[in-house]
């Protein structure tokens, strides 16, 4: 795997508040460094190429690690309250206000993520100049890579044990300036600028607990491994706002727009349409497995109602009406009567108009297997969900043929809606 280390240069802002403003610095689009390392494993690291000036004709790599100095971010390591969105982006500058020394310029607040293993709201918040931070993010644009993280070099340092202060610290020389990292937790540390020629020792170099790194591609390269080792999601590039593009009066603008791109919408559409097809399948199978069971319960029946008929039938779909004709004229040789004779459909027809006011009916036609009757149209008469949900209660099947005419029929089964003619 090919890895692409650029190193970018300081502020001049920053710079200008030195004590070296005699120096002449080179421009900063000059002044940055990288390196092109082949990376095979963690003992088998070579590296390919070195530069230094502008990002011009930069090799192609897999993957680029960009280090910003950590003298031009304050990471402010505090307690963040458990919000997100436009109320934490408004709260961000109050609290890093207290750890700021110069505000005379814009900032930007960026949040790094929140670090396994450690309460959620003690966070880290980058504060870079926004200004600086555009230009760098112009320059980075074009840099020929697929992957691009920017990070802080203080990073490159190995984190303090727990209970433990900073112990490493990273020296790079500008002329006669020092320009110098530690890291003090896992996502946050600190840089400063000093001159070599200085007569303060801020740092404990007699200690034989500390180590100072001077900047050298070789170490680079193997810290930055280690640091990707660490797997942490950071990257200070993610909030870097593009341009705003130019309204074009004449285009026509978007009365909505979606708020969640449609990308995030293709996993949950295709696991609709994957479970729909599922539903339509298991349904159609389910459907035509009982339509098959009800085909074979009526050849049984047709089978069955045509052995037992005195008078055999030539067509089987003629059995069932032959049986109910013949155990009918059965039942009238001995002077009995069947449910759909007139009487017991007339007893039935009285049990469903009994709690109506009588006078109601206005027709009555008796026919072989029902008994068709009409309504007067008066104030009293019921309507038909209410004369339904009586005929549910009394285990009657009734239709409705039209405006208060109805058929009763002369078995129990299963209820119709008032609708004529839906089974």
């Amino acid at each position: 795997m090919s890895l692409l280390i650029i190193h970018c240069p300081v502020n001049p802002r920053t710079l200008s508040k030195s004590e070296a403003e005699d120096l002449d610095f080179a421009g900063p689009e000059e002044s940055f460094r990288w390196c092109l390392a082949e990376v095979g494993n963690a003992a088998d690291i070579q590296i390919l190429r070195e530069g230094h000036g502008t990002l011009a004709d930069l090799p192609f790599a897999e993957d680029a690690l960009v280090l910003v100095p950590t003298v031009d971010v304050r990471l402010v390591h505090t307690r963040v309250p458990l919000i997100t969105g436009r109320k934490l982006d408004a709260l961000l500058p109050t609290l890093c206000e207290p750890h700021l020394l110069d505000q005379r310029t814009a900032l930007r607040y960026q949040t790094l993520p929140p670090i396994v293993g450690i309460p959620g709201t003690e966070r880290t918040i980058a504060v870079t100049s926004e200004s600086w931070m555009g230009w760098l993010h112009t320059q980075l644009s074009l840099i020929p890579v697929r992957r691009l993280t920017l990070i802080p070099d203080c990073f490159l340092l190995a984190a303090p044990t727990a209970g433990s202060t900073s112990s490493e610290f990273l020296i790079d020389s500008i002329h006669e300036l020092r320009i110098i990292a530690t890291r003090e937790g896992l996502d946050w540390g600190t840089g400063w600028i000093e001159l070599e020629e200085s007569t303060t020792q801020p740092l404990p170099s007699t200690s034989n607990e500390t180590a100072l790194h001077t900047w050298s591609w070789s170490w680079v390269v193997s810290r930055a491994l280690a640091w990707k080792a660490e797997k942490l999601a950071i990257n200070l590039i993610q909030q870097v706002a593009p341009k705003r593009k130019e309204k074009n009066r004449k285009s026509p603008t978007a009365r909505w727009k979606p708020s969640i791109p449609w990308a995030l919408w293709r996993t949950p559409l295709k696991l609709t349409v994957l479970v729909a097809a599922v539903y339509l399948v298991g349904g159609t199978l389910y459907l035509g497995t009982l339509q098959l069971s009800n085909w074979r319960w009526q050849k049984t029946l047709e089978e069955t109602a045509k052995q037992v008929l005195i008078s055999p039938v030539s067509n089987s779909t003629e059995a069932i009406p032959a049986f109910i004709k013949q155990a009918t004229n059965r039942i009238h040789a001995q002077g009995k009567t069947t449910p759909a004779d007139f009487v017991p459909m007339a007893s039935k027809l009285q049990s469903l108009l009994s709690p109506y006011p009588s006078g109601l009916l206005d027709e009555i036609t008796f026919q072989t297997g029902s008994l068709s009757f009409s309504l007067k149209n008066s104030p009293s008469t019921p309507d038909s969900k209410a004369l339904f949900k009586r005929a549910i209660e009394l285990e009657l099947t009734l239709t409705q043929s039209g405006k208060n005419q109805y058929r009763l029929m002369p078995y129990s089964g299963l209820v119709t809606s008032p609708q004529a003619g839906q089974p």
